[in-house]
């Protein structure tokens, strides 16, 4: 066994050597950023400078950033001059940059992206964008069955749909054989019985992500028969396939957001619909109640008895009023009979033979004179209570 020594010494080892090496001081290295980000709050700057498969990471710290007359951006050819250094802490070799100057045209990545982009562009593969089922049955998931990616979808839809039933096809997501990995895991979803596919990735470098931006893949996302929603590193990157998905979700947790609905949001629509289903059935109680009284009130009207009980007052005033003339009527008759019968009576002459008077008839007439009767005739005397008979003696 050698000399056993610590990380910490390693690492001062490394940097000593690195340090020491006057070629590493000041050099200037050719390359194409990638990865850049800034620092907001202390204002430095870090990327990757890289050439074809090699790379190496950089830090230009805020005193020079600020006196930089280019704006560094991923995918510019530049000459980043500074010194090599290792950081302690990990171990890590990187460029401690001094300066940055852009050098005419893009980046062979950046070059190759937009060459694939525009070509897959002419031929319409960005056009598809079908709609994504409103409450999927069944999601198929393609990515790595280790990463991160699968963790964090499989914790949004246990929160948010847990009714989903969820299918992975583990694929390589980085690294040699990842791009035919990915495109065959997209493949094999389109028999999974799934309704709709998320493929993708956690977050990393552009060489991280770069299978996402395979020919292979955005055409076997464009060929898929299913939906697909692309998420692909972090909110800021973008690759190929996020063109050709029928939906591009900035994380693979935001393409969980996007690919089932709120549990909470149903059920607060459905309480909400009831909600407006009672108020529209009381409504509709109350109107038929009010048009059953009106009707009620209407039949009620109607009914001879409930018309002579609303007429009984009117009838009754008029029977008064007849029978007060009636009985004006009547008392008017008695008063002309009385008078009749007064007058009748002062004609009578059985009132007159009352009085002592009689009268004398021959043969039913009437005497009214003593001519009339002669010596030997026989009359009739009839007085007021009873007649006779005699005869004529002489004069």
């Amino acid at each position: 066994m050698g000399v056993v020594v610590t990380v910490s010494q390693v690492n001062k080892r490394l940097a000593l050597l690195i340090k020491n090496d006057e070629k590493l001081r000041s050099v200037s290295v050719r390359g194409e950023i990638s990865n850049f980000k800034e620092h907001f709050p202390s204002g430095h700057m870090y990327f990757t400078l890289k050439e074809g498969n090699s790379s190496i990471k950089a830090v230009m710290f805020r005193s020079y950033a600020e006196k930089l007359e280019i704006y560094p951006e991923n995918g510019m050819n530049a000459v980043v001059s500074g010194s090599i250094q290792v950081y302690e802490r990990d171990g890590a070799c990187q460029l401690y940059a001094t300066e940055i100057d852009r050098e005419e045209g893009k980046g062979e990545d950046a070059l190759s992206f937009e060459q694939l982009k525009e070509k897959l562009f002419k031929e319409g593969l960005f056009e598809q964008k079908r709609p994504l089922p409103v409450q999927p049955k069944s999601i198929c998931a393609v990515t790595s069955a280790t990463g991160a990616a699968i963790e964090d979808i499989i914790n949004v839809l246990s929160r948010r749909y847990p009714f989903i039933r969820l299918k992975l096809v583990p694929v390589l997501v980085q690294g040699t054989g990842a791009p035919e990995s990915i495109a065959k895991g997209i493949e094999v979803a389109q028999n999974s019985g799934c309704d709709l596919i998320i493929f993708g990735r956690g977050g990393g470098t552009s060489e991280d992500l770069s299978a996402f931006n395979a020919e292979i893949v955005a055409r076997a996302v464009y060929a898929s028969k299913i939906p697909t929603i692309s998420a692909v590193g972090h909110e800021i990157d973008f690759s190929i396939s996020d063109f050709v998905a029928d939906m591009r979700a900035p994380t693979p947790s935001a393409a969980a957001e996007l690919a089932v609905p709120d549990i909470r949001e149903i059920y607060g629509g459905i309480v909400a619909l009831k909600n407006r289903m009672g108020e529209k059935a009381a409504a509709k109680i109350e109107e038929t109640r009010t048009k059953l009284e009106n009707i009620s009130r209407i039949i009620s009207g109607l009914s001879p008895s409930v018309r002579i009980e609303n007429n009984r007052e009117k009838y009754t005033k008029t029977f008064a009023s007849i029978k007060k003339d009636f009985s004006a009527v009547i008392l008017s008759k008695e008063t002309q009979l009385k008078n009749t019968e007064e007058l009748m009576n002062a004609f009578n002459p059985m009132k007159t033979l009352e009085r002592g008077y009689s009268v004398i008839s021959k043969d039913g007439a009437v005497i009214s004179s003593v001519a009339e009767i002669k010596e030997g005739d026989t009359f009739t005397v009839k007085m007021s209570d009873g007649e006779f008979m005699a005869m004529a003696l002489g004069q």
